[in-house]
């Protein structure tokens, strides 16, 4: 047995190890308390900026970039889900030679991207790579991995801000992935509907808040070609998507089934139309009025926003110009400031200023004229 004075140091000893031993352990918890504090504000920062950098796809992304800002900001804990009902989420664009991956969701019944809730610990883009290879079963790699690698997050291509299950609101973030042309194989307890879809296909079927980014994403060159009846719903998409971003300011006076009316009924089949086919998928519009070879009007000119400044609308105006050789007219909208800056770079001058009282929408006007 110890003897008193022995059995005082040997607690001594053993308290002093326990205490010290305390202290590493909260040290430590505090050091890794502080990392994660400092890597959720690192992230914090990556995310902010870079949907703040968003160049948006269409007026629904405008729109959801404005609402994901405002709603980020007033939040403490936006990478958690348990911490309320809005929250951020990642998804994942798989693409690769076969064309663009969807699933049919189980509950809302639509075709859509991967992608899902951020698990403690995880980076949205770290999600959203999770996410894909969980609900496809696909080895799946961001397309800018050199860039991931060296320490940077992998390019942001899309927002998207919507509805949830339980009443909660997403903050959508979307990257872009890639993926050998293999055959899905999803996990257990997953939708085990899962497809490559061509790129057409995809944009004909995604909901509002997809396409804009698939239409964005999608490869290729559009050929200019006269319109088909076949293109009436197409055109109609590229007539009121182009409205919406373009000319926010300005009211749509008819509702959206008598504008796909209009355009089945009383323009294609009866007006000179030309489209911008991008392999089945209709990314512009131009209808011309007069008789060819004589003066004319550009009575609409519309691209999607997905193409607006990549070289599309001047191919159209060349077409134009060939169909008229001795001028064209046309008018824009005041607000329309891109417009009229387009139009002027290609050769159009301004004529006539009006209060908009002979346009349907009574929205100020402006005529530009062109002579060779």
């Amino acid at each position: 047995m110890y003897r008193i004075g022995t059995l005082r140091a040997v607690m001594t000893t053993f308290l002093c190890q326990f205490v010290a031993t305390i202290g590493r352990t909260v040290h430590a918890m505090d050091a890794d308390g502080a990392a994660d504090a400092d890597q959720h504000t690192r992230w914090t920062a990556v995310v902010r900026r870079s949907v703040v950098a968003r160049r948006p796809v269409d007026g629904r992304e405008r729109e959801a970039i404005a609402e994901f800002v405002a709603r980020f900001d007033a939040l403490e804990r936006p990478f958690d889900e348990h911490a309320g009902p809005v929250h951020v989420t990642g998804s994942a664009i798989i693409v690769g030679a076969r064309g663009v991956v969807l699933h049919r969701h189980k509950r809302l019944g639509l075709w859509l991207q991967p992608g899902g809730h951020i698990d403690a610990g995880e980076a949205p883009w770290d999600a959203a790579r999770r996410e894909a290879h969980e609900e496809t079963g696909l080895p799946v790699t961001f397309t800018d991995d050199p860039a991931t690698a060296a320490g940077q997050p992998p390019r942001l291509v899309h927002v998207d801000v919507h509805p949830g299950p339980r009443k909660h609101r997403h903050l959508d973030l979307r990257y872009l992935l890639s993926s050998p042309p293999v055959a899905p194989s999803p996990a257990a307890g997953e939708s085990q509907e899962v497809k490559w879809f061509p790129w057409h296909r995809a944009v004909a079927i995604a909901e509002p808040g997809l396409e804009g980014v698939l239409r964005v994403l999608q490869p290729g060159d559009p050929a200019l070609r006269p319109v088909r009846a076949s293109d009436a719903r197409e055109c109609a998409d590229v007539y009121l998507r182009s409205r919406a971003f373009a000319l926010a300011d300005v009211p749509l006076v008819h509702a959206e089934q008598d504008v796909r009316r209009w355009m089945a009924d009383e323009v294609i089949g009866h007006r000179d139309v030309n489209v911008a086919d991008l392999d089945g998928t209709v990314v512009g519009l131009m209808v011309l009025d007069g008789r060819p070879g004589g003066r004319g009007w550009i009575d609409h000119l519309y691209l999607d926003p997905a193409w607006i400044g990549r070289g599309l609308g001047a191919r159209f105006i060349d077409i134009a110009k060939q169909r008229h050789p001795v001028g064209l007219q046309l008018w824009t909208f005041q607000v329309n400031g891109a417009a009229q800056r387009f139009y002027t770079r290609h050769g159009f001058s301004e004529a006539e200023r009006t209060d908009g009282a002979g346009n349907e929408s009574r929205a100020p006007d402006v005529r530009f004229e062109w002579v060779p």
